[in-house]
């Protein structure tokens, strides 16, 4: 469900970035959804390390209290560990020339050898992001998981 809600964020993603830069080159529908590819390889390290980290930190507890640390805590890691991969994923989205389109590699390359910041350049925005990922979102995770029960329950007894 990630991956497909992914076709849709990243043209008004790309159209958001390129505003807050004011750079209005470019079909920015057109060029998002040629950059999906390497949006997608940015955004799976996160998805995935999130789940694992997920499976570690709440495996066999069932009360919400420890849920909803456990999805705080894995969030918060995997927000950090990812950091640069999206980095990456913004200077894809905002370079409307095209010229590190598809290769994440190269594009974390090219922002490592940027000024004197290395590997620290790719950590831009860590604390950002952290706090959206960890505690902005993380929290409403119960609530999905609520309400994916209640539906199944719904569609279950309505259909039994």
């Amino acid at each position: 469900a990630d991956l497909i809600s992914l076709a849709f964020r990243t043209p008004a993603d790309a159209l958001a970035l390129r505003l807050q830069n004011q750079d209005d080159e470019g079909n920015w529908i057109r060029d998002g959804l040629q950059r999906l590819p390497a949006v997608v390889l940015t955004d799976l390290p996160y998805l995935v390390t999130k789940i694992a980290l997920n499976r570690v930190f709440i495996q066999g507890h069932t009360s919400i209290d420890r849920y909803i640390e456990g999805a705080i805590a894995a969030a918060i890691i995997a927000a950090f560990v990812t950091t640069p991969f999206d980095v990456a994923r913004t200077r894809i989205l905002i370079d409307s020339d095209g010229g590190s389109m598809g290769n994440v590699a190269d594009t974390m390359h090219d922002i490592m050898k940027e000024g004197d910041g290395g590997v620290a350049n790719l950590f831009a925005g860590w604390l950002e992001r952290t706090l959206y990922l960890g505690i902005g979102r993380a929290w409403l995770e119960p609530f999905a998981i609520l309400g994916y029960a209640f539906i199944r329950d719904a569609v279950l007894l309505k259909w039994l």
